[in-house]
C-alpha cells in the first residue's frame, strides 16, 4: 500500500476519534436501531429474524445466560455472523500500516480501552458469573469487535477498498450495531441485548476513573468504580471512612497509589492499611504496609518545608524499596543518593 494523502490523514484522525467515542459514549441504546441492525445481520447472514431480550447491564444478560441456556438449549451462532469482520491476512498488514502512521494520534488502536471495560465488568461479577462470563466469550460480544469494525469502516468510506457485496453489507451492520447498544448475545432464535452504561467517566488517558462516584454506572443500579482504569470496591469511593485493608487498591501502579492516599487522606490510609512504624528520623516516618497475599508494601512520609497559603505543612508518601531500612535512606534513595550524600542543610 502507497502511505496515505494528508487528505486520508486527516480523515483517519477523525475516523478514530469518532469511533473512541462510540466506545465510551453512555446514555439510553436505541433500541428500535439495533433490533433493525442485529435482524438484518441476521437475515444477511442466513438466519431467520430472532426475537429479542433486552436487559439494563452486561450483569443481567449474563444472568439470564446461567438460568437459560440450560433450559431452552440455545445454540450461539456468534461464530457464523462474526466472520464478516474477522482480519483476512492482507487486512491484518494494512491495519498495522494505518496504526503506524505517523503524527496520526488517533490511528493508535483502542482495544486496550475496550479491553478495560470488559476486564472491569468481570472483576465485579461473582465468580460464579465470571466462570460464566469465561465460558461464553465465543457466544457474547463484548465490545472487542469495535476496533476491527472501525477500521473496516475506514476502509470502506475513505480508502476505497473493494469488499465481497455479502460481506460489505454484514460489516456495514456490525458498525451499526456497534453505535447503538452495549453487549449481545447471538442464539440462532433468540439474541440478549445490553443496554449501554448511564455514565462513563475517564481520566485523561482514557482510563476509567471516577474519584467521586461509579466509573461505569448502568440502569438497573449496577454500578462499577476505578481508579485510573483500577477495579476498586465501592466502599472505597462512597465510604472513605468505613475503608478496611481489603478495600486498597493492590495495583503496582504508583498514581492508583497515589490517588487512593488523596482520596483517603494521609492518616485514614495509613490506619486502613495498618500501616505499621518501622522507624522515624529527622528525615521523615517510614512504614511498612503487610498485605494478606502480595509483597509488602513500604512508603516514606516526609513532609514539606515550605508551608502552604494556608500555612499547614503538606505531607506525602513515597514508595520505596523494601531493603530500605530508615526515613533518611529512603528520601535519599527517591533522590537517586545515597544515605551519607544525603544531608540538605536546608529544604525546599
Amino acid at each position: 500500500m502507497k502511505g496515505l494523502t494528508h487528505e486520508q490523514i486527516r480523515a483517519l484522525e477523525t475516523h478514530y476519534r469518532a469511533w473512541r467515542e462510540v466506545a465510551s459514549r453512555g446514555g439510553p441504546a436505541d433500541r428500535e436501531r439495533a433490533e433493525d441492525a442485529i435482524g438484518e445481520l441476521y437475515t444477511v447472514s442466513g438466519h431467520d429474524w430472532p426475537s429479542f431480550v433486552w436487559y439494563e447491564s452486561p450483569r443481567e444478560l449474563l444472568i439470564s445466560q446461567v438460568n437459560s441456556l440450560g433450559r431452552f438449549g440455545l445454540v450461539s451462532i456468534r461464530d457464523s455472523l462474526w466472520e464478516a469482520v474477522r482480519l483476512r491476512s492482507g487486512e491484518k498488514e494494512l491495519k498495522k500500516s494505518l496504526r503506524l502512521t505517523p503524527g496520526v494520534l488517533g490511528a493508535v488502536p483502542f482495544e486496550w480501552f475496550l479491553h478495560q471495560q470488559s476486564g472491569l465488568v468481570m472483576e465485579t461479577l461473582p465468580e460464579s458469573l465470571q466462570t460464566v462470563m469465561v465460558e461464553s466469550l465465543g457466544e457474547v460480544s463484548i465490545g472487542l469487535e469495535l476496533d476491527w469494525i472501525a477500521f473496516h469502516d475506514f476502509c470502506d468510506r475513505h480508502l476505497g477498498v473493494k469488499y465481497e457485496s455479502g460481506r460489505l453489507k454484514r460489516i456495514r451492520r456490525w458498525s451499526e450495531i456497534g453505535k447503538c447498544c452495549y453487549w449481545w448475545a447471538l442464539y440462532e432464535t433468540t439474541c440478549f441485548v445490553s443496554d449501554r452504561p448511564t455514565a462513563i467517566h475517564l481520566d485523561a488517558r482514557e482510563r476509567l476513573h471516577n474519584l467521586g462516584g461509579p466509573a461505569m454506572a448502568f440502569n438497573d443500579g449496577w454500578s462499577l468504580y476505578a481508579i485510573h482504569g483500577c477495579c476498586v470496591s465501592e466502599r472505597l469511593v462512597i465510604q472513605p471512612e468505613q475503608v478496611g485493608l481489603e478495600d486498597l487498591p493492590l495495583d503496582e501502579n504508583l498514581e492508583v497509589l497515589h490517588a487512593t492516599i488523596e482520596l483517603l487522606g494521609h492518616e485514614r490510609f495509613l490506619a486502613a492499611a495498618r500501616a505499621r512504624l518501622i522507624q522515624a528520623d529527622l528525615f521523615g516516618r517510614l512504614y511498612r504496609i503487610q498485605f494478606h497475599d502480595y509483597e509488602p508494601l513500604q512508603l516514606v512520609e516526609v513532609m514539606n518545608a515550605t508551608p502552604e497559603p494556608d500555612g499547614s505543612a503538606r505531607r506525602h508518601l513515597l514508595r520505596v524499596p523494601l531493603e530500605v531500612e530508615t526515613a533518611h535512606e529512603a528520601v535519599a534513595w527517591s533522590f537517586g543518593r545515597r544515605t551519607k550524600d544525603y544531608a540538605p542543610v536546608a529544604q525546599t
